[in-house]
């Protein structure tokens, strides 16, 4: 069997690789960064931590005989995917990379994209209460100004940030737009603050916010690698599905 590397911990990796599993087409590590402390299996070989930049990435693929790369990772894990790209151009490996769509502004939404998480509170108004559902390196730049109320929501949140002003919510998003909505009501939150990270897992906050006609502030798609001789984009499941068994 060609051994196939997949840079994971998106749900399409997660649902990918069990489908992969089932048809045994090939002998498949799964890679996760590391930044779960207990992740759910994936069903197949998985190891855990970076390969310690592009060089080991290279030197992992070859002491491992990979045939090929899928780069599955979350569209703000642009380092890796930069770093995949220049592998799969460098050993001319053949690698498919998903690269999953933005979300997009519908009518009613008061969307504002900002460069950097420092850049964004600093914008803040005075005493915004803030639904911060972005992820645990967020949190710094907002923590640091002590005006603002934070609810916050994510899994292995960092104990150390707990404060009168803060409210933790250590949970998976909603999936129904009217719990969101009355999770926004119940803190009275002022803006929501998060990712532009595409997809369905997490879209029901952002209908909720526009039924309550709150402003979404959110984090700028960082730069992912574009189509190259080696490294092929899809911006659907389906798509690199097919491109991978045919």
């Amino acid at each position: 069997m060609k051994h196939l590397l997949v840079l994971a911990g998106t749900g399409e990796a997660r649902n990918l690789l069990k489908q992969l599993a089932q048809q045994q087409t090939f002998r498949i590590t799964a890679s996760l960064a590391g930044a779960t402390t207990a992740p759910l299996p994936l069903g197949v070989t998985t190891r855990s931590g970076g390969f310690g930049g592009v060089s080991g990435l290279a030197d992992w693929v070859r002491a491992h005989d990979v045939d090929i790369m899928l780069d599955m990772t979350h569209p703000y894990a642009a380092q890796m995917s930069a770093h995949a790209a220049t592998v799969a151009e460098d050993l001319a490996l053949p690698t498919l990379a998903f690269h999953r769509p933005p979300w997009r502004p519908q009518a009613g939404d008061r969307w504002q994209d900002f460069e950097s998480w420092q850049h964004m509170s600093a914008a803040l108004p005075a005493a915004a209460r803030l639904f911060l559902a972005a992820g645990s390196r967020a949190l710094r730049p907002f923590c640091a100004r002590p005006d603002l109320t934070l609810l916050i929501r994510g899994l292995a949140i960092d104990g150390s940030i707990k404060r009168k002003n803060i409210s933790i919510l250590e949970s998976l998003p909603n999936k129904l737009v009217e719990d969101e909505m009355q999770l926004l009501r119940d803190y009275d939150i002022s803006h929501l603050v998060c990712k532009n990270s595409g997809g369905e897992f997490s879209r029901a906050k952002l209908d909720a916010a526009r039924q309550l006609g709150l402003p979404v502030w959110m984090l700028a798609r960082p730069a992912l690698p574009a189509a190259a001789n080696y490294y092929q984009v899809f911006s659907d499941v389906d798509a690199i599905t097919r491109a991978l068994l045919r």
